[in-house]
């Protein structure tokens, strides 16, 4: 009977496991996630002599020049259009910037000027702005509007040397 009694268990265990309900509306655990796309270019210009770094992120996307009179700011953001873009590195919609597009390829390149209230006083900004198709990157420059005069040459200098360069 002992001989006989273990096949009859194991004949039992699988054949009952093979009759319990499966339920077909098992949930399905999904791990995948998006991952940041990292900018592919740097915006690059020649800066005056007399600017000197002030800050940078830690992942190096902002960095911020100062001079006595005036800011330079290089910054790069993910944008799906260069709208957006626009909107998120001026803080101004492409309607009120109403910029001048220099290129178009191999990346769109844009020219812009505005206004703002600064601490001081109202500051003029000038820029150049690059859109990759997925990446925004600008190079603006802030001074107060009595200074913008004085600075204008070396302004104009700075935004026609800006290049966006492969990392």
């Amino acid at each position: 009977m002992k001989k006989l009694l273990f096949p009859l268990c194991v004949f039992l265990i699988v054949s009952f496991s093979a009759c319990s309900v499966k339920k077909a509306d098992a949930d399905c655990v999904s791990d995948s996630y998006d991952i940041p796309q990292v900018p592919a270019f740097c915006v690059n210009a020649t800066l005056p002599p007399d600017t000197v770094m002030a800050a940078m992120t830690a992942d190096g996307q902002r960095v911020f020049y100062v001079h006595d009179d005036y800011t330079i700011s290089k910054e790069s953001v993910a944008a799906f259009s260069a709208d957006e873009a626009f909107w998120l590195l001026t803080g101004r919609s492409r309607e009120e910037l109403k910029p001048v597009a220099v290129a178009t390829f191999p990346q769109e390149e844009y020219r812009y000027a505005c206004t703002t209230a600064g601490e001081n006083g109202m500051e003029i900004c000038t820029g150049v702005l690059f859109f990759d198709g997925s990446h925004g990157y600008s190079l603006q420059i802030a001074c107060p509007a009595e200074a913008e005069n004085i600075y204008r040459e070396v302004f104009s200098e700075l935004l026609e040397s800006a290049t966006l360069d492969a990392v």
